[in-house]
């Protein structure tokens, strides 16, 4: 049996370096007979799944809700190729949405890493009201803020500003970076063959810190990447909890709570009761799985879901012929899980024709995933992506990975 997550104790942490900081107090009474020192505050997270829509109020909003200050919304675009382009395209969406001079760039990159160092930016960084880190490659933004483990200057003034209440958002890499560990690379059929580490099928690396509960993954229906992230959770000891957050979507998470805004959903993968075969990487059973869709809350006392309030049952949804709603690419039933948006599919088709079971058979293990008796299965009646209803939310859902051939393995701790 896996070990519990932290969970266990009913309580969620977001961990810097040296410092714990409970978000949640345990759910019995607190003790009220003395005096209480207040609790730190810590600000909000705005993970990002990638290809954010200038258009999406939605999530500009959490971003702008989310400031402690009077300062502007800091753009750091360390993970870009061209962070000076990022950075300027990145502040000129936020100014949009919040009025000229809401935002402005530090340009903090791997080609001047030295000025993580520098007292100026250190200074620059703790007048920002809240931060955005752009998309591109989540390990340069480790490498420059926290080179070979090492606390920069700048490193020290954003998690200050994190611990005073500012808000920290970030697409793509931006979200990917938020956890430690992070999921810094790979593919499901990579992470099937070669489990998770550093030098895995799914690349598992420190992160920057932001949370140490669960990992964050990115453009997840977009790109069929459920398989890294169930292999994420399932072969690494020190990884619990995964969320994988879809384009044009963010997962926002504050005090107790997390939701979901934007365009698509984000798939919660809950392994503290799953247990681990001993065959492969991607064996085991007890993984429960749930997809949060828009308007969604998420308690992070206990991992419980509520549903967006005006959400109808799925099966009495029938989305008309207008353009948009028919798929551009239709699923068949021999497109795999790992294939672009077909997971999404298939959640969809569970959610609606009472099956209760689906499966897939990839490189060489088979992939099943049953309703759970409790099952919660409700959209709003309106277009979402790829031909679906719009914030589609389905669980929880019960999923065993073992090898195709049918033998069971020793479980492993």
């Amino acid at each position: 049996m896996r070990r519990k997550w932290f969970l266990k104790a009913r309580r969620w942490y977001l961990l810097v370096p040296g410092l714990a900081l409970v978000m949640v107090a345990c759910q019995e009474a607190p003790d009220t007979s003395g005096e209480v020192e207040p609790e730190e505050a810590v600000g909000r997270l705005v993970s990002i799944g990638g290809g954010l829509s200038s258009d999406n109020e939605a999530v500009y909003g959490e971003i702008l809700a989310g400031r402690e200050g009077e300062g502007p919304v800091c753009v750091l675009p360390t993970a870009g190729a061209n962070p000076e382009g990022s950075m300027e395209r990145a502040v000129d969406r936020i100014d949009r949405w919040g009025g000229e001079g809401t935002a402005r760039g530090i340009l903090i990159s791997t080609e001047a890493p030295e000025r993580a160092q520098e007292p100026e930016v250190a200074a620059e960084i703790r007048e920002c009201s809240g931060f955005f880190f752009t998309g591109g490659v989540q390990s340069r933004i480790v490498d420059v803020f926290l080179p070979d483990g090492e606390v920069t200057p700048a490193y020290e003034a954003l998690m200050e500003r994190f611990r005073e209440g500012a808000v920290v958002a970030g697409s793509s890499a931006g979200a990917a970076m938020m956890s430690d560990p992070m999921i810094a690379g790979g593919s499901s059929d990579g992470a099937f063959h070669d489990g998770a580490g550093p030098e895995g099928g799914v690349r598992v690396t420190p992160g920057m810190g932001f949370i140490t509960t669960a990992v964050m993954d990115q453009h997840f229906l977009a790109r069929g990447r459920i398989g890294r992230l169930l292999v994420a959770v399932l072969d690494d000891p020190a990884i619990d909890v995964g969320f994988g957050i879809d384009e044009d979507t963010a997962l926002v998470l504050e005090g107790s709570l997390a939701w979901v805004a934007g365009a698509s959903g984000v798939i919660l993968v809950d392994g503290t009761n799953a247990e681990a075969g001993g065959q492969t990487p991607a064996h085991g059973r007890g993984l429960r799985v749930e997809l949060l869709g828009a308007g969604d809350t998420l308690d992070l006392r206990d991992l419980s879901v509520s549903p967006g309030s005006g959400k109808t049952p799925v099966a009495e949804i029938v989305l008309g012929e207008e353009e948009g709603v028919v798929p551009d690419e239709p699923v068949s039933p021999a497109d795999g899980f790992f294939e672009r948006w077909v997971f999404l599919h298939r959640l969809h088709a569970l959610a609606g024709d009472g099956a209760g079971e689906v499966t897939s058979e990839e490189e060489g293990h088979l992939i099943r995933i049953q309703a759970a008796p409790e099952l919660r299965a409700l959209a709003y009646p309106n277009v979402g992506v790829r031909g679906t209803p719009f914030g589609l939310s389905v669980g929880p859902l019960l999923v065993e990975i073992e090898p195709a051939n049918g033998e069971n393995g020793a479980a492993r701790d």
